[in-house]
C-alpha cells in the first residue's frame, strides 16, 4: 500500500510542479511586458524578443496550470445538479465526469504530440526575427495535456478513496 501512496504523492507533487511552472511562466511574462515598455517608453528603442515570448509564455502558463487547476477545483463547475444529490449518486457523477475528463486529456495529449512531432519534422518556425522553433513552444501542449491526465486520474483515484476534497 505504501507503493502506491508514493505514486500517488509523487504524481501530485508533478501535478503541484506544472503549477509552479505556470506561476514563473506569469512572473515572466510580467517582467518581459515591464521591460518592452520601459524600453520604449525611456529608450524608445523596441525589443524584438518580448511580445512574441511573452505570448508563448502566457500559452505555457495554462497549458501546465490545467491539472494544477483541476486538482484545486479552480476551473469553473456547474453543480446544481449534483448539490442536491444524495452522496452515493454524486461520486457517480464525479466518476463519471472525472473520467469523461481524462478521456478528453488522453486525445488532446495523443494529438498534441502528433501535432508537435509533424512541426519538428517539418522545421517550422515563428516568422518574427527570432525564428523560434515552433515545436518548442508548442511542446507545452502536450507537456501539460499529460499533467491534466494525471491530475483527473487523482480526482478519480480521490472519488474512491473519499480522502480527498470533494468537488461540491
Amino acid at each position: 500500500m505504501n507503493f502506491f501512496k508514493a505514486i500517488y504523492k509523487t504524481t501530485d507533487r508533478l501535478v503541484s510542479l506544472g503549477g509552479l511552472i505556470s506561476g514563473i511562466l506569469i512572473v515572466l511574462v510580467a517582467g518581459m511586458i515591464f521591460y518592452e515598455v520601459l524600453s520604449r517608453a525611456i529608450f524608445n528603442e523596441p525589443t524584438i524578443f518580448a511580445t512574441e515570448l511573452s505570448i508563448y509564455a502566457l500559452i505555457g502558463s495554462c497549458f501546465f496550470g490545467s491539472g494544477y487547476a483541476l486538482r484545486k477545483f479552480s476551473h469553473i463547475t456547474v453543480d446544481l445538479v449534483t448539490n442536491i444529490l444524495p452522496e452515493k449518486p454524486k461520486t457517480i457523477f464525479e466518476i463519471l465526469s472525472n473520467l469523461l475528463g481524462l478521456l478528453f486529456g488522453v486525445i488532446f495529449t495523443w494529438y498534441g504530440f502528433y501535432h508537435v512531432q509533424g512541426t519538428m519534422e517539418l522545421g517550422v518556425t515563428s516568422s518574427s526575427l527570432l525564428r523560434v522553433p515552433m515545436y518548442l513552444p508548442e511542446l507545452t501542449m502536450p507537456i501539460g495535456g499529460v499533467l491534466l491526465c494525471l491530475a483527473f486520474v487523482l480526482q478519480i483515484v480521490d472519488c474512491f478513496d473519499k480522502k480527498g476534497e470533494s468537488l461540491a
